[in-house]
């Protein structure tokens, strides 16, 4: 996967996470996942949900959980997946584009070997 090769390759360099928000395709919804998932009612369940993701994936990039409100995906207009460049400073120095459509590993790390030539 893309973005796993990202946080191989930079991980060194800049902390990497992975949000995991509410299931962008749960079961009953007018596209539901291949993979069968009801949308979490507890954090409990979200993590659960998170844990089988991030295995089925292959993640090895540290995993962080929203809250069972959504707080990060409405902080971050997150939904249903987009990638972000949080600045030493603590701004946001990149914003991807919503996936699945605008969502480009290719176009996050190149703002991201920018950013570290910037800083080095």
């Amino acid at each position: 996967m893309r973005l796993q090769k990202a946080y191989e390759t930079y991980g060194k360099k800049a902390d990497f996470y992975w949000v995991y928000i509410r299931e962008a395709h749960p079961l009953g919804s007018s596209r539901p996942s291949p993979l069968q998932i009801a949308q979490p009612k507890t954090y409990g369940e979200r993590q659960q949900v998170a844990l089988t993701c991030s295995a089925g994936l292959n993640l090895k990039i540290p995993l962080l959980v929203d809250d069972i409100n959504d707080t990060v995906a409405s902080a971050f207009s997150a939904f249903p997946d987009r990638l972000y460049i949080i600045g030493k400073d603590g701004k946001i120095a990149y914003q991807g584009g919503r996936g699945p459509r605008e969502f480009s590993v290719p176009e996050m790390t190149a703002a991201l070997e920018k950013i570290i030539e910037k800083t080095h």
